[in-house]
């Protein structure tokens, strides 16, 4: 019971959609709103497949002010449509030339989410959203193929049948019938390109969703999403999976290419399910007039160009009406439909609330806190709703002050941040892929402070290159490539050569890979030497291990929040937060690129051989974890002066000290 508070700060914001907890919904709030959508969505399921359908509009959803539950709405939303929709949570996009690249880049992360809600991410017993989505537009092809005698069957009525009620995972371990849908590909190819248009060829689609369906151990596994993603695939992994050569080419515009894509997937969608994508946090639009037209053109090419979706958009009004929408074209005005408003809580549900968050344990408590209800009367006392926020803020200082030594303070930034990391760490784990949206903004906004630094927009001759710094005596230029083609990255490597032969060796480039990507260079690769050479001289692959990704976004939902006005700072105290606690990050980019040091170590007298070893093995292993935890893994425990001691010995190690955390990094080389 000490630990009890059914008010807590870090329940209240929904950074996550998915994880919406029903019995914490308040009945009949925001009802109609929902109601509104799920309506629109009802639309998108009529008639046979394939549909092709499309809306007049997105949908606008519109609260008064921050904290009347938009991304609780959207959980609703996703809650209600679990299976029957293809959910997609779009975060704000930051670059005005690689948007549909963001976006589709989004959307594919989005898809290897579970398909049903409230199961566990990564889970491998349960498919995820993406293969479903090829399973079932294979699953629709074949029953048209069969229909239509495209494709003979001996027993066509019993295939029909078996179709119908056979579950991806039982189909998939049936090796005769995994082979026997390989070997129809061509056919099924014919009967979708006789049916739908689109961008790139329909084999190379099947080619692609049958791949990723049917074989989810396969190492082409890596090859199909970076296809999705509207990046370059090695010539042999195409040919290996069946697609065209054309569709492979290291050099192409890959923002329009990506637009393509995402509307290829609507137009698949019409076999299977309608998507709902939900485009959240939109203030942040409003922080670059250029961001927010772009926003505006997003939207529009969806209503205009897009089939078999539902496109939902948030906003708060204040910050929307003076940030977003003056820079809208009218065209792009005229793709949103009539506000759907946001409610707050009247005084029923107000009473609910309280109810839903002490539970049946703790009726004392709750008594206690109630008590005559005249507070409550006050806060209705000349209005009849709430924003849900403010409430919880109301009910949070009321448990403070009753229950909590009678002191209401303002939350540390500090404290908040370890909330978003604690959340991050527990319950999004989808979180730990490449986001280039978050690594610009890091490398442009957050760092717009630094110190003799001048951070500036910028395009490489062949646009690999997209942002760059200026230092005092040398520039880093910035680029943020997910892909694992070897042709691309022999262009990157050249282009980067180019400008540190250019720049008199003062030049290094900076790229950023994550744990689930494919390591650089692969071994087999002919230009694998070559870039193993410019590792040591200009080409910096930033491979963030998984505790750096999670600190590096939460540090962006703190932003985002600040700019949507969710928390009580503004956007440049979180601005200096960041680049105080970020000084690991900014010396690892800044720092030249490092030879290879000498492995081995230093002993002071005092200190255990032993000891040194120990903590050597675990941050050579880790590369990149807080100190606590590295104390927690020694065999014997050591006090915090002689832990740090220790790691002064190792010149391998670097202890970086932040205002939240005391990080340590392995950097034998860069």
């Amino acid at each position: 019971m000490e630990n009890f508070n059914p008010f807590r700060k870090e329940d209240e914001n929904v950074s996550e959609p998915r994880i919406v907890e029903a019995e914490k919904t308040v009945s009949e709030l925001n009802e109609k709103p929902l109601n509104q959508l799920l309506k629109k969505f009802e639309d998108l399921k009529k008639g046979q497949a394939p549909r092709r359908i499309k809306g007049a509009y997105a949908h606008f959803i519109l609260s008064s002010q921050p904290g009347y539950g938009k991304s609780h709405l959207i959980g609703r939303l996703f809650r209600s449509l679990s299976e029957q929709a293809v959910l997609v949570y779009i975060r704000p996009f930051g670059s005005t030339s690689s948007y549909w690249q963001s976006v589709l880049m989004n959307m594919i992360n989005e898809l290897r989410f579970p398909d049903k809600i409230g199961i566990e991410y990564g889970n491998k017993k349960e498919p995820s959203q993406l293969e479903m989505f090829a399973y079932g537009i294979i699953r629709s092809l074949l029953v048209s193929a069969i229909e239509n005698r495209m494709i003979s069957v001996k027993d066509e009525k019993k295939t029909l049948e078996l179709f119908y009620i056979c579950s991806l995972e039982k189909f998939r371990s049936s090796q005769n019938r995994v082979q026997w849908v390989r070997n129809n590909i061509k056919k099924l190819s014919a009967c979708l390109q006789s049916i739908v248009n689109l961008s790139e060829s329909a084999q190379s689609w099947l080619s692609i969703l049958f791949e990723y369906a049917y074989f989810p151990e396969s190492e082409l596994r890596i090859a199909c999403l970076d296809w999705l993603k509207g990046g370059s695939i090695d010539p042999d992994e195409a040919k290996n999976i069946g697609i065209g050569l054309r569709t492979v080419n290291a050099d192409h515009d890959t923002n329009e290419l990506c637009k393509h894509r995402l509307l290829d997937f609507c137009q698949l969608a019409g076999f299977f399910r309608p998507f709902v994508f939900c485009f959240d946090q939109t203030e942040n639009y409003g922080e670059n007039q250029n961001l927010a037209k772009i926003f505006g053109l997003v939207i529009q090419v969806l209503a205009d160009e897009a089939y078999n979706h539902l496109t939902v958009v948030t906003a708060n009004q204040h910050v929307w009406q003076k940030s977003v929408a003056p820079y809208w074209e009218e065209a792009y005005k005229s793709r949103l439909g009539p506000p759907i408003r946001l409610e707050g809580l009247n005084r029923i549900q107000a009473d609910e609330l309280i109810e839903r968050r002490f539970g049946k344990d703790n009726a004392d408590k709750k008594a206690e806190f109630i008590g005559d209800k005249q507070w409550l009367k006050q806060l209705y006392e000349d209005r009849y709703e709430i924003g849900v926020r403010e409430f919880l803020q109301e009910c949070r200082d009321r448990w403070q002050t009753m229950f909590e030594n009678g002191v209401v303070e303002k939350p540390l930034l500090s404290d908040v941040y370890k909330q978003y990391l604690n959340r991050i760490d527990k319950s999004q784990p989808k979180r730990f892929v490449f986001d280039p949206d978050t690594f610009r903004w890091f490398v442009k906004d957050a760092a717009a402070n630094l110190p003799e630094t001048q951070v500036k927009e910028y395009k490489s001759e062949k646009g690999y290159f997209t942002l760059l710094w200026k230092l005092k005596d040398r520039e880093i230029l910035f680029g943020f490539e997910a892909g694992s083609n070897w042709a691309r990255w022999q262009a990157i490597t050249r282009e980067a050569q180019k400008y540190y032969d250019a720049k008199r060796q003062k030049v290094k480039a900076v790229l950023f890979r994550t744990p689930e990507l494919q390591k650089l260079p692969v071994a087999r690769w002919k230009i694998a030497p070559v870039m193993e050479k410019a590792g040591q001289q200009y080409l910096h692959i930033f491979c963030l291990e998984r505790q750096q990704l999670m600190m590096l976004y939460a540090a962006y939902d703190l932003y985002l929040n600040a700019v949507s006005e969710d928390i009580p700072f503004q956007k440049q105290d979180v601005l200096r937060f960041i680049s105080e606690e970020f000084g690991w990050f900014w010396e690892t980019i800044q720092q030249p690129i490092a030879i290879k040091k000498e492995t081995g170590f230093s002993k002071p007298d005092g200190i255990k051989k032993e000891l040194i070893e120990e903590i050597c093995s675990i941050v050579q292993r880790e590369k990149f974890l807080n100190m606590d935890e590295a104390m927690k893994k020694l065999s014997e425990s050591v006090s915090v002066e002689l832990f740090r001691e220790a790691c002064g010995c190792i010149p391998q190690i670097r202890v970086h000290d932040s205002p939240t955390v005391k990080v340590l990094q392995w950097q034998s080389n860069q």
